[in-house]
C-alpha cells in the first residue's frame, strides 16, 4: 500500500518538465539505472517528480516577492488609462470650445459686414449715366437707389426686354429681400449664438474641473490598491510554498498529493485575477465615478456648439442670398420668439428648410463622450489578463502535472541493457569464490545507496539476487548470498 502511495505521489509531480524521456533524465550512473530497471521506472518518476516540485516552488518564490511590483503595474495601468480618458475628455471640451468660439466670431463679421452702409461701386454708376442719365438709377438687390432732388422727375418707361427662359420664374420664386429685413434676422440669429456662450463655457469648465479631481483622486488611492495584493495573495503562496517543500522534504508522508495541492493553486489561481481585478477597480472606482459626472456637461458643450455653427450656416446662407428663400430658412432655424438654452439647442437641431439646412444628429454626440471610457474598460481587461498570467505560472505547470499522474511509468529498455553491460563487465573471468564477493560489495553498495530509501532497497537487492548474470558467475555449487 504505501509501495502504491508513493508511486502516486512520484507519478504525479513529474508534471512541470516535459519528460520525452523520462528514464534516460535518471539513468545516469549504474545505481541510478539498477534502481530504474528494478522499480520498473518509479525512481526516475520520483526523481522527476521531485524536480517539478522544485520548479513549482521556484514559481511560487517567484510570485510571492514579484506581488508588489506586479500589483503596481496594474496600479500604474490604470492611472495612466483614467489620465488618457481625462485628456480625452479635455480635448473634446476644448473641441466643442474652439467650434463655438469659431461660430460666434463668425456670426459678429456677418453682422459687421451687413451693417456697413452699401455703396454703389464706381462701374454701376457709370452703367447708369449711360442708360439714362441722373434720373434713371437701377436699384441692384438689397441696394435703395440714391434719389437726387426732393421730387424725382418722371421719365419715360422703358420698352421691356423679354428676360431669358427660367430668369422671370426664379425672380419670382425667390424675390430679394429689403437691408432691413436682413440685418433684422442676422442680428437675432448672432444675439441667439452669444446668448450660447454661457451655456457652452460653464459646462467645459465643468469637464476640466471633474477631469482634474479624478486624476487626483486616482492619485491618492494608488498606494492602497496595491497593498490589496499583498495582503490577499502573499499568505496563500507562502502556504503553498511549505506545502510544496515539505512533499521534497519528505515524499514518502504524501497520501494523496494532487488532491491537496490542486485545491491550494485552485484557490490562489482565481484568487490571483480577481485579485488584480481588485487591485484596478480601486484606483479606478471614485475617480471613475467623478469622470462619469463629465459625461452630460461635455455633451451639452458639444451639442451647443454644433447648434451654434448651424445657426451661422443659415446666416452666410442669408448674407450671400440675400432671398426671401435664405430668410425663411435663417428663420426656421433661429424663432423670432426668445428661448432658453435647452429649448433653442432643440429647436435649432430639429430645424430644416428645403434650402439645404439639415436636422442636426446630436446623438453622435453621445458616442464621442463615451469613447474614452473605453479605455477603463480596456485597462480593467488588462488588469484581468495580468492576475491570469500570474495564475497560469502555477495553473499550467499544475495541469501537466495531473496528465502525467494518470500514465503510470515505464521501464526503458536502455536502462536494463546499461545495468546488464555493466554487470557482465564486473563479473567477466571471475571465479565462482570472487563472484560471490562481488555481488557482497554490490549488496553493501547498494545498501549504502538507498539507504534512506528502503522500498527502492528491497527491489535491488531482489534484482541482484535474481540477475542472470550474476547467477552464471555464482556455479552451481555456490550457495546464493542472502540479503543482510
Amino acid at each position: 500500500m504505501k509501495m502504491r502511495r508513493y508511486a502516486f505521489a512520484t507519478v504525479a509531480l513529474v508534471s512541470l518538465f516535459p519528460l520525452a524521456a523520462p528514464l534516460r533524465a535518471c539513468c545516469d550512473d549504474f545505481w541510478s539505472c539498477a534502481a530504474a530497471v528494478a522499480t520498473g521506472g518509479l525512481s526516475c518518476a520520483v526523481e522527476d517528480l521531485i524536480n517539478s516540485i522544485k520548479t513549482l516552488i521556484a514559481n511560487v518564490s517567484k510570485l510571492a516577492s514579484t506581488l508588489g511590483q506586479q500589483a503596481m503595474d496594474v496600479v500604474n495601468l490604470a492611472k495612466n488609462e483614467l489620465s488618457g480618458a481625462a485628456n480625452d475628455l479635455r480635448n473634446l471640451a476644448g473641441q466643442a470650445e474652439s467650434d463655438f468660439n469659431a461660430a460666434a466670431q463668425t456670426a459678429q463679421s456677418i453682422v459687421n459686414e451687413a451693417s456697413r452702409p452699401q455703396m454703389l461701386a464706381p462701374q454701376a454708376i457709370g452703367a447708369l449715366a449711360t442708360t439714362g442719365g441722373a434720373g434713371q438709377r437701377a436699384a441692384a438687390p438689397g441696394v435703395r437707389p440714391i434719389q437726387v432732388g426732393g421730387t424725382r422727375p418722371a421719365v419715360p418707361t422703358p420698352a421691356r426686354t423679354a428676360a431669358p427662359a427660367g430668369v422671370a420664374t426664379a425672380m419670382h420664386l425667390d424675390p430679394p429681400v429689403s437691408q432691413q429685413d436682413l440685418l433684422d434676422a442676422l442680428r437675432r440669429a448672432q444675439q441667439a449664438v452669444d446668448g450660447l456662450r454661457p451655456d457652452v463655457t460653464q459646462p467645459i469648465n465643468q469637464v476640466r474641473q471633474f477631469a482634474t479631481q479624478a486624476e487626483q483622486q486616482a492619485a491618492a488611492a494608488a498606494s492602497s490598491a496595491a497593498n490589496i495584493a499583498q495582503t490577499t495573495l502573499l499568505a496563500p503562496l507562502q502556504t503553498l510554498g511549505n506545502m510544496l517543500q515539505d512533499l521534497v522534504n519528505h515524499p514518502e508522508h504524501i497520501f494523496d498529493p494532487s488532491k491537496i495541492v490542486d485545491d491550494a493553486i485552485t484557490q490562489i489561481t482565481n484568487q490571483a485575477i480577481t485579485t488584480m481585478t481588485q487591485v484596478h477597480d480601486a484606483v479606478m472606482q471614485q475617480a471613475k465615478g467623478t469622470l462619469d459626472m463629465a459625461q452630460k456637461p461635455l455633451q451639452d458643450a458639444l451639442d451647443r456648439a454644433s447648434v451654434a455653427k448651424k445657426i451661422v450656416d443659415a446666416m452666410q446662407r442669408l448674407q450671400r442670398a440675400r432671398s426671401k428663400g435664405a430668410l425663411d430658412a435663417l428663420n426656421a432655424v433661429v424663432p423670432r420668439q426668445r428661448l432658453d438654452a435647452r429649448m433653442l439647442v432643440s429647436q435649432v437641431a430639429a430645424a430644416t428648410h428645403s434650402s439645404g439646412i439639415a436636422a442636426l444628429n446630436l446623438g453622435q454626440h453621445h458616442n464621442m463622450v463615451l469613447a474614452p471610457f473605453n479605455r477603463i474598460t480596456a485597462s480593467r481587461l488588462t488588469a484581468r489578463a495580468a492576475g491570469a498570467q500570474m495564475a497560469a505560472q502555477l495553473k499550467g505547470p499544475w495541469q501537466q502535472f495531473k496528465r502525467i499522474q494518470a500514465a503510470p511509468p515505464k521501464a526503458d529498455p536502455a536502462a536494463k541493457n546499461r545495468v546488464e553491460a555493466e554487470l557482465s563487465q564486473r563479473f567477466a573471468g571471475k571465479t565462482p569464490e570472487q563472484a560471490a564477493a562481488e555481488k557482497r560489495t554490490l549488496l553493501n553498495e547498494a545498501r549504502i545507496r538507498f539507504a534512506r530509501d528502503p522500498k527502492t532497497l528491497q527491489k535491488v537487492e531482489a534484482m541482484l539476487n535474481g540477475d542472470p548474470v550474476i547467477q552464471s558467475h555464482l556455479g552451481p555449487h555456490i550457495p546464493a548470498v542472502q540479503q543482510q
